[in-house]
């Protein structure tokens, strides 16, 4: 007798990756943050994808995943060649 339900790590292995890739997402002007997030999310998705075929959730955290790390690297490019300082203080923050 066979169960067509999914067991609950695999499950959860989908639903973890599409939240840290929604806060990839939500976290890009962070960047070092969003990257780690993304990466995760990616991981997360991949093992998801492999244990179970029909993962939808794996599937939709990998996407959100690659996006947001694309996005997060397109960001840190331009405002890189514009000539922004990503990690400074402002000078009305210090005391």
């Amino acid at each position: 007798m066979e169960n067509n339900v999914p067991s609950n790590n695999r499950v959860a292995l989908g639903i973890t990756s599409l939240v840290l890739g929604i806060l990839s997402i939500t976290t890009m002007c962070f960047i070092i943050i969003s990257v780690i997030f993304g990466l995760l999310s990616i991981l997360f998705g991949i093992l998801s994808v492999i244990f179970e075929k029909k993962n939808k959730l794996g599937v939709a955290g990998l996407i959100t995943g690659i996006i947001s790390i694309l996005i997060t690297l397109v960001l840190y490019i331009v405002l890189g060649v514009i000539g922004t300082d990503l990690f400074m203080v402002p000078d009305w923050y210090k005391i």
